[in-house]
């Protein structure tokens, strides 16, 4: 004699019938198939991780505290290729249903959205063009200003980018720091006119700079050897799809460290690895990426999170020692459209989103 099923358990029979694409499971294979949920999508098995890859051939450079989300677009047959416009916010008549709920547990939603990349594809940038890349970003810096220890300053900072299409080789950067920057609190500020401190100036740096003040020159470090930090087409292609597998290298890339866990050091590395090789991503290594972070205990949903731009997203985020890494996901498309770190205290250190293009110059914005 069979058993109704709870409502939870057949919603859960639901999500995992759309990933697995079985027929409705009987009792005695249902904890196999929610095992077998968080590691087996339907892409086919990719080879295996054969250890450090060598290519010839240039990085996307990340300016440090700023994580480079790019916007991927479905195919449409060889058309040039654009970003997708930017999407979220509350749902108006007509709008695309996002995929997850509000109240989506973490590992659902990244289940879900894994299941639904396969309209997503690398940006197609051809021989000639450029994609720009134009980054926003805010940090939280501390001050030292005496007996008081440190006031705490908000600034934002702005990126300007184009990438070649040989690789995405950096070609130009135009970096702006110390943006509209003020106290965080009236304590903050407090502080800064107690001890005579000002609030820092903006700042720009650009590269190449042809005038040689060192002051104005932003170095990029090119080229390097392409890997989790910095991303290339061809690197990025040679990853597993299997979860598991593509999980190790992230654990490989976060290296040991007496500060934080593992587990959080791999959440960070592999949610950062996914804003900067966004537009990189084929759909089988986007699920395989989602699913990767699935698998990792103590990860979290953060509700109500927007990027940088405002754009509502779905929030994951992982906790250690006194701080949160999340990673924001358009609840449409599955893309990723910000990071943020913050100190679960609730103060926001840093925070970005970032929108790119294909140009067919350098200096070209769309």
């Amino acid at each position: 004699m069979s058993t109704q099923q709870a409502p939870d358990e057949e919603h859960e029979i639901t999500l995992l019938r759309s990933v697995l694409e079985t027929p409705p499971p009987d009792n005695d294979s249902l904890a196999r198939m929610r095992a077998k949920a968080l590691r087996s999508m339907q892409a086919p098995p990719a080879p295996r991780y054969r250890g450090r890859v060598v290519l010839v051939a240039a990085s996307v450079t990340v300016v440090a505290g700023l994580g480079i989300t790019i916007a991927a677009q479905p195919t449409d047959g060889g058309a040039p290729s654009t970003a997708l416009p930017a999407s979220g916010g509350p749902a108006r008549p007509g709008s695309p249903t996002p995929l997850v709920g509000a109240d989506t547990p973490a590992r659902e939603a990244l289940i879900t959205l894994a299941a639904h990349t396969s309209g997503l594809r690398p940006l197609a940038v051809r021989p000639g063009q450029f994609v720009y890349s134009h980054t926003r970003g805010q940090v939280v810096n501390g001050i030292p200003v005496g007996a008081d220890g440190e006031a705490q300053v908000v600034s934002e900072n702005e990126t300007k980018a184009w990438f070649a299409a040989d690789g995405l080789r950096t070609v130009r950067m135009e970096l702006a720091t110390d943006l509209n920057a003020r106290p965080s609190t009236d304590e903050d500020a407090r502080k800064l006119a107690a001890n005579g401190k000002s609030l820092p100036k903006p700042h720009t740096q650009v590269y190449p700079n042809p005038n040689g003040n060192p002051k104005e020159q932003l170095p990029v470090d090119q080229p390097r050897e392409p890997g989790v930090d910095h991303p290339t087409l061809s690197w990025v292609a040679s990853l597993p799809t299997d979860p598991e597998q593509l999980l190790a290298v992230f654990r490989a890339a976060a290296g040991p460290s007496t500060k934080h866990d593992s587990d959080y050091l791999t959440f960070k590395t592999a949610a950062g690895f996914a804003a900067r090789a966004d537009a990189l991503l084929t759909p089988a290594a986007r699920a395989a990426l989602y699913q990767a972070i699935a698998l990792l205990p103590g990860i979290e949903r953060v509700p109500g999170q927007v990027d940088l731009s405002g754009r509502a997203g779905v929030a994951i985020g992982r906790n250690a020692e006194g701080f949160r890494y999340e990673i924001i996901l358009d609840p449409v498309t599955s893309r990723v459209i910000g990071t943020r770190m913050v100190a679960t205290a609730g103060t926001v250190i840093a925070w970005s989103s970032t929108d790119q293009v294909v140009v067919d110059s350098v200096g070209a914005t769309s």
